[in-house]
């Protein structure tokens, strides 16, 4: 390793893993209890921090994999959230990505027996660190990606 850039402050870099659900045209998220400081025993998206050699792209189905259970699930990247404070633990800078599910053919076994659970969105509990914001970020994104039809539309459909 050489020390080209060793006059530069070093952080972590994690990755959040928002995964909606939709069951029944209803929107759910996938949520855990944090096993662990800082923040433990609040509610939280699916992280971890990128590892030596590994892309963040990889570290995210990683991530997913290893809290969840789930695998081969496409996500897209939202952003990245770096404010100062966001973790009270240390200094991170965390790239949140989205998955957006269909629950009608999902294993909720798996997912159950890594502690996770399927909350519906407007039932969310309080989240730790900044991940309510990751959530109206990647929200915003499927609204836009997906814009829900207007009343003219949906009753043209009807016809």
């Amino acid at each position: 390793m050489t020390e080209f850039y060793g006059h530069n402050p070093r952080f972590y870099v994690g990755v959040d893993c928002i995964i909606f659900g939709l069951n029944d045209g209803k929107l759910s998220i996938l949520l855990t209890k944090r096993q662990f400081e800082p923040e433990k025993g609040k509610w939280s998206l699916m992280g971890g921090f990128v590892q030596d050699g590994e892309s963040v792209d990889d570290a995210a189905r990683r991530v997913l994999y290893q809290l969840t259970g789930l695998d081969n699930v496409f996500m897209e990247q939202v952003g990245a959230f770096g404010d100062v404070d966001r973790d009270p633990g240390e200094r991170v800078v965390s790239v949140a990505y989205y998955a957006l599910l269909s629950l009608d053919d999902f294993d909720f076994e798996s997912v159950s027996e890594h502690n996770a659970v399927w909350v519906k969105i407007d039932e969310m509990p309080a989240l730790g660190f900044d991940h309510p914001a990751m959530i109206e970020r990647a929200l915003f994104t499927i609204c836009l990606l997906y814009p829900s039809p207007s009343p003219r539309d949906r009753q043209k459909s009807r016809m």
